[in-house]
């Protein structure tokens, strides 16, 4: 988290990076090209052909863990992969340079869309900011891969059950 703390960062996987930078550019997703995560489907940011990032250059702890309570920027469940051993998330931040936070559209856009148009559109609260079309890799300041693994979870609990099913179905298809 202490990396993360101050900085504007873009959120990814490690295939999703590979296309990035294959393009040269963190490209938007408003033509749904790449997959769609269930809170994509609705986002301001996505719909209006800008790209997502978080800004944690406030330093306040109280909405960092409330966006992590709506968000979970560590570790999202939907970037996840599920194996037999082990659930694995390869995680990239790729960091805004300073130079370009002229060019940030505020999350109080988000709101005054809606109060403009009465139109509902996701955004996650406080946190989350965007730049219109895509951010070329110019201006990346620098990059942080993560990669974390935790053991799959016990078939005899809860969780396992549920995990265990879904890993069961995922090999029939």
């Amino acid at each position: 988290m202490n990396r993360l703390t101050g900085r504007v960062f873009h959120l990814t996987t490690r295939t999703s990076f590979a296309k990035i930078q294959e393009n040269g550019a963190i490209c938007n997703n408003k033509s749904g090209c790449y997959t769609i995560y269930t809170g994509s489907q609705n986002s301001y940011g996505r719909l209006l052909g800008c790209v997502c990032l978080f800004d944690l250059r406030g330093n306040n702890l109280e909405i960092i863990q409330n966006t992590l309570d709506c968000y979970y920027f560590l570790g999202p469940t939907w970037f996840s992969r599920h194996g037999r051993k082990y659930i694995t998330w390869d995680l990239v931040y790729l960091f805004l340079d300073s130079k370009y936070h002229n060019r940030l559209i505020p999350n109080s856009m988000a709101y005054n869309h809606y109060m403009q148009t009465g139109q509902y559109l996701h955004a996650v609260s406080k946190l989350e900011l965007w730049i219109e079309n895509g951010i070329p890799l110019s201006w990346i300041e620098n990059i942080l891969l993560i990669k974390i693994k935790e053991p799959a979870p016990a078939r005899n609990t809860i969780a396992g059950m549920h995990y265990w099913a879904v890993i069961k179905a995922s090999e029939k298809r």
